[in-house]
């Protein structure tokens, strides 16, 4: 038994694993299957368990174990209400914000990289860059409590309920938001950047709240 494998280490190869689909939405996760695994005891199986259901990962059910969390549409539609104030607030932030030559070109990266994910119709391509994109707008923005609240409410896991054909019928859409918004803040526009980062994360929102139920099953 290695106990010099850390908790962290063990809590970042679950998510991982959640994140590229080897573990889905509303599955058990046996504690003795992954002690064995990644040789250490239980106990600290059992506090990495701990530590993911705190993140919003994990969820335990009383009498029944730990699964990976699976999300209601109330609970996706209620995070997407906050994202909208804190993306807009991130955007409006790294607008005002003199950016380095670092800052823009990874800016445009991450936009022309979208480009080309969407002209390829490359869905998974397209998302991997997508939540880079916001997660560098947040990072340009340089404040601590946003970066911490957006990471809470800015989950992927979520994305891996909805249905690929979610991705596919918004990406074009999605992206030609993304060019506003990478505009805005490229020529310094607060104003313009908050609105159309807005605006961008509630057309998300509502296409949610579209869904058929059977399609967030």
């Amino acid at each position: 038994m290695d106990e010099t494998v850390s908790a962290f280490g063990i809590a970042e190869g679950i998510k991982g694993r959640i994140h590229r689909g080897a573990y889905a939405p509303g599955q058990r996760l046996i504690e003795v299957d992954l002690a064995e695994e990644f040789s250490v005891g239980r106990g600290r199986i059992r506090e990495v368990f701990k530590t993911l259901v705190g993140e919003g990962y994990l969820e335990f059910v009383e009498k029944r174990g730990v699964y990976v969390r699976k999300f209601k549409r109330h609970e996706i539609l209620e995070m997407g209400r906050v994202r909208e104030v804190l993306e807009g607030l991130a955007a409006r932030m790294a607008a005002e914000k003199t950016l380095s030559e670092d800052q823009n070109a990874a800016l445009l990266m991450h936009q022309d990289r979208m480009d080309q994910a969407a002209d390829n119709k490359d869905i998974d391509g397209y998302n991997a860059e997508n939540f880079l994109y916001h997660a560098t707008i947040a990072s340009i923005a340089d404040n601590k409590y946003v970066q911490d609240f957006l990471h809470r409410v800015r989950l992927p896991l979520y994305r891996l309920q909805l249905p690929r054909t979610f991705s596919a019928d918004s990406m074009i859409v999605s992206n030609r938001d993304h060019k506003v918004i990478t505009a805005a803040i490229l020529s310094s526009n607060p104003d313009a950047a908050e609105a159309a980062m807005r605006a961008h994360v509630r057309e998300g929102n509502n296409h949610v709240a579209r869904l058929a139920a059977e399609m967030l099953a």
